[in-house]
């Protein structure tokens, strides 16, 4: 029975055989498209923004910080107001300095921008802007440092022009690669931005 089958239906099962034989050439001998994949970063997930605020009686100044931020006060200097503003899931800190002002206002803000320069060697460019509050007699200069290889991405020193002078200076302490931390530095870029509007002296 089955060989009379075939016999029957030979031409048939020839054609079908012939015609996949010729799909296969036809999708095997196509001309091939490679497309490479684009070079890509783990992607951070980021959490939306929250604030807390830092107003200890015994310091001059208080502001809002990131809850994912901590306070760390400095002990690698014999200064009372001096901290750190640590992010530890990302290796990053806010060092902060404060100066009493004492007729050297103009050294102070000199020696701010001494330090920010040292950065241009490796930068790409550095944007620089303003803060001017009349009310809170808030004033200073923010400085964005961009480049890929840069330690120090945001910089910027606040003053009453009359007795304080405080400074913060962004680390990652990791290997710069900005391109890669560009969704953090955004985020804490908008952290410090919130602490300066938020900033007070006492």
């Amino acid at each position: 029975m089955i060989f009379s089958f075939f016999r029957r239906n030979g031409r048939v099962w020839g054609c079908v055989a012939v015609t996949l034989a010729l799909l296969v050439l036809l999708l095997s001998c196509g001309e091939g498209t490679y497309t490479p994949k684009p070079r890509a970063y783990y992607r951070i997930e980021l959490p939306e923004a929250a604030y807390q605020l830092f107003d200890t009686a015994t310091y001059p100044y208080a502001f809002e910080y990131s809850t994912l931020a901590e306070i760390v006060p400095r002990t690698d200097v014999q200064e009372p107001y001096w901290i750190n503003l640590h992010y530890p899931q990302w290796e990053a800190t806010l060092h902060v300095s404060y100066k009493p002002v004492q007729n050297n206002l103009d050294q102070l803000m000199e020696d701010s921008r001494f330090f920010t320069t040292k950065q241009i060697p490796k930068a790409e460019d550095m944007l620089e802007s303003n803060v001017y509050d009349t009310v809170a007699k808030v004033y200073g200069r923010i400085y964005e440092i961009t480049g890929t290889h840069v330690a120090c991405t945001y910089q910027f020193w606040l003053t009453d022009r009359e007795k304080h002078f405080f400074r913060g200076a962004l680390y990652f302490h990791t290997t710069p690669n900005n391109d890669s931390l560009a969704p953090v530095l955004q985020y804490v870029q908008k952290d410090m931005l919130h602490l300066i509007e938020t900033f007070r002296w006492k």
